[in-house]
């Protein structure tokens, strides 16, 4: 896929820099020429204009971009001139980053709909994993329900799947098996390989360092995991 993205400060750096590597292509954009020549080994492009000159944003790709993510948070004049801007020249597909809810109204109000704010959702999901101490990442589906990746229960470890007692497990629904990337370099130690459980073959050997991806209600995750 094709992104632009608006403002390279802490947040639109680290989203540039992960869609690149992910292996798509990314027009990062910030009117200080210093961050632009910081991140341009890393970024697919990188350019340097004034994002609240309408003249300079029509330069940009926009047409053949599948998505525009303005990321400027600090500054909430430039952020709201700037994705108005581009609302103006036909950008439909807009995330726009706000920093407080009155923030969050004024893009609503201009059209943009699909707004982050990355410090609550990071704060929401951190929450959640000091309170569930063990859980490796969470997604919440509902205040209750979730989807959780935990390490492999120690007990389940030198069994081939289809010998791992499953009759205690209740109320949760196993998603998948992870496991680090057999192809991946020592620099990637974070790529992993995900199978369904449906898809595993009942001899598969669990072996030290895989991972789990459940779903189940708070307490029953807890459960699990206690067991």
């Amino acid at each position: 896929m094709n992104f632009i993205v608006i403002g390279l400060g802490n947040f639109g750096a680290s989203l540039a820099k992960r869609l690149t590597a992910l292996g798509h292509d990314v027009i990062g954009v910030d009117k200080e020429l210093e961050k632009v020549e910081f991140f341009k080994d890393v970024i697919t492009n990188t350019i340097s204009m004034d994002i609240t000159d309408i003249h300079a944003l029509k330069t940009l790709p926009l047409k053949d971009c599948d998505m525009v993510i303005v990321c400027i948070g600090d500054d909430f004049g430039s952020s709201v001139k700037t994705t108005a801007l581009l609302k103006k020249l036909g950008v439909t597909n807009l995330y726009g980053r706000e920093s407080s809810l009155i923030h969050k109204t004024v893009l609503n109000a201009i059209g943009v709909t699909n707004t982050i704010n990355p410090e609550y959702d990071t704060a929401f999901v951190f929450a959640e994993k000091l309170i569930m101490t063990g859980v490796i990442s969470i997604f919440s589906i509902t205040d209750e329900l979730k989807i959780a990746e935990i390490n492999l229960p120690e007990e389940w470890i030198g069994k081939k799947l289809d010998e791992v007692d499953k009759t205690n497990i209740q109320g949760i629904d196993i998603v998948s098996l992870k496991f680090p990337d057999p192809k991946g370099s020592r620099q990637l130690p974070e790529k992993w390989v995900a199978i369904s459980v449906n898809k595993c073959k009942p001899e598969m050997l669990l072996e030290n360092g895989m991972r789990l991806v459940i779903q189940g209600s708070k307490k029953e995750i807890m459960n699990f995991m206690r067991m």
